[in-house]
């Protein structure tokens, strides 16, 4: 990191050279965002641009962004600050004294309506929410339905009425369910038992972020600015105990997929490792998001998203290889704490959160309606469907 003290008018001349411009983002998609003090919507609160101002302190989470920033002080007014970047991301673009509510998208949870206000501090409101969204509380369902999740190889359940996902295939009941407190099970098993249900993901709190699209990984312009509600869970099986217990055991290797999110590359000699999340322990997390746009045109279907801050080496292959145990390159003392805290994304405003939130696996397969495209050349199956609860 670079500390600087500049005077704001030489700032417009170093800035105008070394760094890009901004962008707003196409909030066509938008019937959500941040409501002003008359209950009107304003949905330009996300930025492309590489620079923030902030009139008070700065805020913790625009310092772990990025290690290549400078803070600039206005010498005219000494509590106003600017953090430049070197490349532009989607940052707060809010109004002066902006309200604490927000219009969120959460499918199947309200009866009558995708839509619901909720002020981003509501952390039992904002909660409940994600809850009423696995139980499908607002479906028109003659027989209520809840959400379970199709693993990685199960092609079954293709229609709605068809719950044939969660019949038992080749012994195996290879699907994750949501207990009744939101935590996430699979029902498979492992390799040595595959009677037992395992609990793989625990959840521990729920915050405002917003859709993306699926694309390449480290794509921004997947971004939609259109805010919903997530789950943030944490690991209860870490990536290097999940390889033993799953990786190689068949349909249930799905799971390790499910903990580690590997990309991989189909190359000659098979399927190689561009990225690996090194989840070591059961202390990190992620926020998992029901995609509408990612549900690979499954009618009242939702496709399963996360989202979560990565500070580790994403390049080098000695890191992105199987069984990497700490220390990691890349984690810190200072960023530690947006992949392991859950804390730090509740009753935070959205825009602050996606800001952090700087990787994201897609588990399902893209919508051919939107565009031809699946997250690189997985072919994985994950789908959040209508089915039976457990």
């Amino acid at each position: 990191m670079r500390k600087l003290i500049i005077c704001s008018l030489i700032l417009i001349v170093i800035t105008a050279v070394t760094f890009s411009c901004a962008e707003n983002m196409d909030s066509n998609l938008n019937q959500t965002g941040l409501l002003d003090q008359n209950g009107n919507l304003i949905t330009n609160t996300l930025i492309f641009t590489n620079r923030i101002t902030f009139n008070s302190n700065i805020p913790e989470w625009s310092l772990n962004i990025s290690e290549d920033y400078v803070i600039i002080t206005n010498i005219m007014h000494l509590t106003n600050y600017e953090v430049v970047y070197k490349t532009n991301y989607y940052l707060p673009n809010l109004p002066d004294s902006p309200t604490d509510y927000y219009r969120v998208r959460v499918p199947f949870a309200i009866s009558g309506s995708d839509y619901v206000t909720v002020s981003y501090k509501d952390i039992p409101r904002i909660k409940q929410l994600w809850l009423d969204q696995l139980k499908r509380k607002g479906s028109a369902d003659k027989e209520q339905n809840v959400f379970a999740i199709r693993n990685r190889d199960n092609d079954g359940g293709f229609w709605f009425q068809d719950k044939n996902f969660q019949s038992m295939r080749n012994g195996i009941y290879d699907y994750y369910y949501f207990a009744d407190n939101g935590d996430i099970y699979y029902k498979g098993g492992d390799k040595n038992n595959k009677n037992k249900a395992i609990l793989v993901k625990k959840f521990v709190g729920a915050a405002i972020v917003d859709y993306l699209k699926a694309g390449t990984i480290e794509d921004l312009r997947n971004r939609t600015g259109e805010w919903t509600i997530g789950g943030i869970y944490k690991m209860a099986i870490d990536v290097n105990e999940a390889r033993t217990r799953f990786k190689g055991g068949g349909v249930i290797e799905g799971v390790y997929d499910f903990i580690a999110a590997p990309d991989t590359g189909a190359y000659l000699w098979g399927d190689v490792p561009k990225f690996m999340r090194q989840f070591y322990n059961t202390n990190f997390i992620e926020i998992l998001v029901l995609n509408p746009y990612n549900n690979n045109g499954q009618l009242n279907c939702l496709g399963v998203d996360s989202y979560y801050a990565y500070f580790g080496d994403t390049k080098s292959r000695e890191h992105n290889k199987e069984g990497v145990y700490p220390p990691i390159k890349g984690f810190t003392e200072k960023n530690m704490p947006w992949m392991t805290e859950e804390n730090l994304y509740m009753a935070a405003r959205p825009e602050g959160n996606v800001a952090v939130l700087n990787r994201w696996a897609f588990f399902t397969g893209q919508n051919k309606n939107i565009g031809d495209f699946e997250d690189y050349n997985k072919n994985w199956k994950f789908l959040a469907m209508p089915g039976n609860a457990y």
